[in-house]
């Protein structure tokens, strides 16, 4: 894996990394019954249904096979690595995240499905807090409320190179037979506040977070309840790439700016068993080049092939996006 760091790069420079996301990797093992007294009993009769079928941690690793021969800089994980967040769930999170790379070349988010219920932060993102937390951060030692932690961490900012990796928790106790997101006020308060400065200005700005922004692809019980606020920050301050997942199916849209669109772009689940278009696996290569007035990104999409047992270079996108909106 080629060397990630905090400093700038010259212009023409590549670099390349990669979004995975709703991975579902973990396995739900003799839960106790008094963690599912509570919305968890839903996830877990659909995992026991169709979830722990539909998800398989072989196809996953084989994924992550062949993004090590690609050469990644860095690793963009856009949430649901787990099915009902229990804290099992978040230890063998944990293990596989230790095996694909280091907390410097990996950035997480969390997604839904990790926050199924409210949890302690140390039954649950401490786990992970090494993957969650942006350059220089610490978080609250006083507090051991997980929606709470999430809410005063991010967004997080990641510098990697000639990239700005801002992430976004929409991650929180959704009520019952939704799977609805929602950025906390804070959040949108600290967003702002980091993207009208010229501190990013020079920097090719990602923008992670779990639920779409648009309603395209989107049902209603599956939506980011306050994206119109979001986007509306969004237009008047823009970023150079939004990424999420929660869908799983592949899909692009774009938020229209003043003087450009901002690319959107969602992915289906890197696990999955389906075969059906626009919902097979897949994981998605990003090469960004910075030439002297633009950004380049090119996206490439790799999709598994359940006969080949493998994933295969499938569909290309190229965007041009000036260097400064």
């Amino acid at each position: 894996m080629n060397e990630s760091s905090q400093t700038g790069r010259q212009a023409n420079e590549s670099f390349r990394f990669v979004q995975l996301s709703d991975l579902h990797l973990s396995t739900i093992v003799s839960p106790n019954p008094i963690h599912l007294i509570n919305k968890r009993i839903l996830g877990y009769l659909s995992w026991l249904r169709k979830r722990r079928h539909t998800h398989q941690r072989w196809i996953l690793d084989l994924a992550v096979e062949e993004i090590h021969r690609l050469k990644v800089d860095h690793y963009a994980i856009t949430g649901d690595l787990t099915h009902i967040g229990l804290k099992n769930e978040f230890e063998q999170a944990s293990q596989w995240l230790r095996s694909v790379a280091s907390a410097n070349d990996l950035t997480l988010i969390p997604g839904n499905h990790d926050l199924y219920v409210n949890e302690k932060w140390h039954r649950s993102f401490a786990l992970w807090e090494k993957y969650m937390l942006g350059d220089n951060q610490t978080r609250d030692e006083r507090s051991d409320h997980a929606l709470k932690q999430l809410n005063q961490l991010y967004p997080t900012i990641r510098m990697r190179k000639n990239i700005a990796f801002i992430g976004l928790s929409s991650a929180f106790d959704a009520p019952w037979f939704r799977a609805t997101g929602k950025v906390d006020q804070q959040q949108l308060t600290r967003l702002h506040k980091l993207l009208s400065s010229k501190t990013l200005d020079s920097y090719c700005k990602v923008l992670l977070i779990h639920h779409p922004v648009t309603m395209t692809h989107t049902p209603l019980r599956k939506c980011l309840l306050n994206r119109d606020k979001l986007i509306s920050l969004l237009k008047q301050y823009p970023v150079d790439l939004i990424l999420h997942g929660h869908g799983h199916n592949s899909c692009y849209d774009s938020i229209d700016c003043a003087n450009n669109k901002i690319p959107v772009v969602g992915m289906s689940s890197s696990s999955s068993t389906n075969q059906t278009k626009n919902h097979k696996a897949e994981f998605l290569l990003f090469d960004i080049t910075q030439n002297t007035q633009s950004w380049m990104i090119n996206k490439q999409s790799y999709t598994f092939d359940m006969r080949q047992k493998k994933f295969i270079a499938t569909t290309r996108k190229e965007f041009m996006l000036p260097t400064t909106h």
